[in-house]
């Protein structure tokens, strides 16, 4: 495994069609940071949203009924969309608060450019697929059941520990991968880059939002 996953040096180098500037694909680890910053923001934002939206799913418990299922579906996807809003909004703009903190930048892997809205919103939702996962795995591995779980359940939990599971070994198809990209860049697209020289000026390094 540890063969599989070594990663090359020099890091590869990634230049745009239209060769307006060189940079450095971003080593794992500031991506590393980078998520640690992001998910934290969305864990913690998608967990405030709960609470208004606690109490309206309380609410509509009492009703019950289909009204109770209705309210409890648009509720949780409320609460989601949070996290798909995040990743959509601030990868069009070329970076998260987490990629701004680690110094890195993403663009789209042929124009060299932020990513488009569409394609940035794809992978937000590519994202919130992966936090379900997560979160479900989460809960299924370190909760405690008074009874034991039924079929569906277990069938969740695996279900959403493999998700999970592929989440992380696709982030770590990078240290193979000859651009330096993950599994999850390749599919959207997108490579996530560090230290931007532009061609008119070799001598300077230049950062996407500002000197």
């Amino acid at each position: 495994m540890s063969g599989l996953f070594s990663r090359r040096r020099p890091r590869p180098d990634y230049r745009p069609r239209d060769g307006s500037y060189k940079a450095s694909a971003s080593p794992l680890g500031r991506r590393i940071v980078a998520g640690l910053v992001d998910w934290s923001i969305v864990t913690v934002s998608y967990l405030l949203v709960n609470i208004p939206l606690g109490v309206i799913q309380a609410t509509a418990d009492e009703v019950g009924g289909i009204v109770f299922g209705v309210i409890f579906t648009l509720t949780q996807l409320a609460a989601l969309a949070v996290v798909a809003g995040y990743f959509a909004f601030f990868l069009s703009t070329g970076h998260t608060l987490g990629m701004r903190a680690a110094d890195i930048h993403v663009v789209g892997a042929r124009s060299g450019r932020s990513p488009t809205l569409v394609r940035a919103a794809g992978r937000g939702v590519l994202s919130v697929l992966f936090f379900i996962a997560s979160f479900t795995a989460y809960t299924y591995v370190l909760g405690h059941y008074d009874t034991p779980l039924s079929s569906f359940q277990e069938a969740a939990r695996a279900v959403s520990i493999a998700v999970a599971s592929l989440a992380f070994f696709g982030h770590l198809w990078q240290l193979r991968d000859r651009d330096g990209r993950s599994a999850w860049d390749r599919l959207a697209g997108l490579v996530v880059i560090e230290d931007m020289i532009p061609a008119s000026m070799p001598d300077r390094l230049w950062s996407p939002w500002g000197p």
